[in-house]
């Protein structure tokens, strides 16, 4: 609960920063100048689960996460799509290609993963060397658990299985800052692109779902089984990466 009002805190003060830099420019700004119409960026990403997901996975999970935003003319908001991947758990071990030639051995890994799809609406100044920006998301969690057989150097993969899956709605809020690196204007068109760092808090409210953790299968005697929690799946999420505005 404390993460979370710290985090609706930070939204409603990036809110009035982002109108209040977007009012200053307007003001200041060089008519002639084209503004950015896209925002397009990827970034690495940590996650840490929340709630009832928390208790039952209580390390972090590490990822990556892609988004493009697309503005409607020069004013502060911006609709578009983001994607991430997160793992929050994996475990390996060596087993024998096959009990008739115990020379040769093959690495099993299992991982746990979930994938985001969310639409996004997204509120920020367009102009100005540090931009705040908000975001609202609404989408989907797909959380499962992949096992492969590779060589026991990890390089080459021999085959791959999905153990188990599970969809859940999702939605949540975000904060983030965009710290502009360079910016260079298209001769040709006369637009700017500019480069960002780009920094974000992200809080995601998963719905419930089923899901495995690392040692959820359980094998014995050649037979495998499934040790399955249920629980909502909130996480919150840190970025760190950079950005492109066109």
């Amino acid at each position: 609960m404390k993460t979370r009002s710290i985090l609706i805190f930070s939204l409603v003060t990036c809110i009035s920063l982002a109108f209040q830099s977007t009012a200053s420019a307007q003001d200041d700004s060089d008519p002639e100048s084209s503004f950015h119409h896209w925002d397009i960026g990827a970034d690495f990403m940590v996650g840490v689960p929340q709630g009832g997901f928390r208790q039952n996975v209580d390390n972090p999970g590490f990822g990556v996460d892609m988004f493009a935003v697309y503005h409607m003319g020069d004013f502060p908001l911006g609709i578009g799509l983001d994607i991430g991947f997160v793992t929050y758990g994996t475990t390996r071990r060596d087993e024998p290609f096959n009990p008739n030639i115990p020379e040769v051995t093959v690495r099993v890994s299992t991982s746990n993963n979930i994938v985001f799809g969310h639409l996004m609406a997204r509120v920020q100044p367009l102009h100005g060397t540090v931009q705040p920006y908000i975001d609202g998301l609404i989408g989907l969690n797909y959380l499962f658990t992949e096992s492969r057989v590779s060589d026991d150097r990890d390089t080459e993969d021999i085959a791959s299985t999905t153990n188990f899956e599970d969809v859940a709605f999702s939605s949540g809020l975000a904060a983030g800052t965009k710290i502009r690196i360079t910016e260079t204007r298209d001769s040709s068109s006369g637009r700017m692109m500019g480069v960002y760092l780009d920094l974000r808090a992200r809080y995601l409210m998963g719905g419930e779902a089923e899901y495995l953790q690392e040692g959820s299968i359980i094998v014995e005697n050649g037979q495998m089984r499934f040790d399955i929690d249920r629980s909502r799946t909130d996480l919150m999420t840190f970025h760190v990466g950079f950005s492109i505005s066109i």
